[in-house]
């Protein structure tokens, strides 16, 4: 596609950085543009959105989003949002349109719990690790394809993070995804951000574990990578220290080459703009276009052995 291909051939890689298992190459944009979005967190600081259970009685996949200010918020793919009457995950990036709300698409990341904590729905310094969202975006775009809809296999996704758990011998009451966070990741958050800073121009990266590849993600922007790239980070570094899974062995040329000459399908979007995906030999995403803007691109191998 025309597009996608003009947005990458604006990209290039710059030099790998580690920390422990996990690679990171940092991806650079020739030239910088600023994207009229407000991020999750910066619309909770102000007060600019209300996240919801969407009824008193609640609904397992479903969310109210309310978008109370003058600017247009996004929410990324596999954000996950604490409180109400339980954890979820957001299944899609979602543009949330200056003064509307909307229904949005989650899955469940916390097994046990079904009361509530909160009315309202606080931002997690967490997201969906890799190898769960390679996992939701087959859901998802299985499930656009048969029915138009942004549903994932919730039980698949229970079993998912309850395995984690178990492998990292996690204290959970509700099998809780942002339980294993606390315990498994948090205490190197510092180091992490030492290892593997944001640097000047840098709108995405390619992540190795083990030098086999676990994802992709580039953002429309430098300032939104920066303002996400430790959110995102943390997500990947999670499955570096994970024994129980792996990534098959993809180069950062197969990736970039086959995501500009993959055949790219066109969904109707939740929020604003149009929701693309993708499948190649040995990758498949998802994309947003946004007012002729790519606000996030993301690319998962098709084939692991977790």
């Amino acid at each position: 596609m025309k597009i996608v291909e003009e947005f990458m051939a604006g990209l290039h890689t710059g030099e790998p950085v580690g920390f422990n298992r996990l690679k990171i190459m940092p991806i650079m944009v020739d030239e910088d543009r600023n994207l009229p979005f407000v991020d999750l967190e910066e619309a909770l600081k102000q007060g600019f959105i209300v996240i919801s259970e969407v009824s008193e009685g609640g609904s397992v996949p479903d969310l109210e989003v309310s978008n109370k200010s003058r600017e247009d918020v996004i929410i990324l793919d596999g954000e996950e949002l604490i409180g109400a009457k339980q954890n979820r995950i957001v299944n899609t990036t979602i543009i949330v349109a200056a003064t509307t709300s909307l229904t949005i698409p989650v899955s469940c990341v916390e097994q046990r719990r079904w009361h509530y904590t909160s009315q309202n729905f606080g931002s997690s310094n967490s997201m969906a690790y890799a190898s769960l969202r390679r996992m939701k975006l087959e859901h998802t775009t299985e499930s656009l394809r048969a029915c138009a809809s942004y549903d994932t296999n919730q039980s698949e996704i229970w079993h998912d993070v309850a395995a984690k758990a178990s492998r990292f011998a996690t204290e959970t009451q509700s099998l809780s995804m942002n339980d294993i966070y606390e315990q498994s990741v948090d205490t190197s958050d510092a180091e992490l951000r030492e290892k593997v800073p944001h640097l000047d121009k840098q709108v995405g990266f390619l992540a190795f574990i083990d030098g086999n590849f676990a994802g992709a993600e580039v953002f429309g922007s430098a300032s939104l990578c920066g303002r996400k790239l430790q959110k995102v980070l943390r997500s990947y570094y999670l499955d570096s220290i994970d024994p129980g899974v792996m990534f098959p062995a993809v180069s950062a040329e197969q990736v970039f080459a086959q995501v500009k000459t993959a055949k790219h399908e066109q969904f109707d979007s939740i929020g604003k703009g149009k929701e693309l995906r993708f499948e190649a030999a040995n990758v498949q995403g998802s994309w947003k276009l946004v007012d002729d803007l790519i606000p996030h691109l993301i690319v998962f191998p098709r084939a692991t052995n977790n």
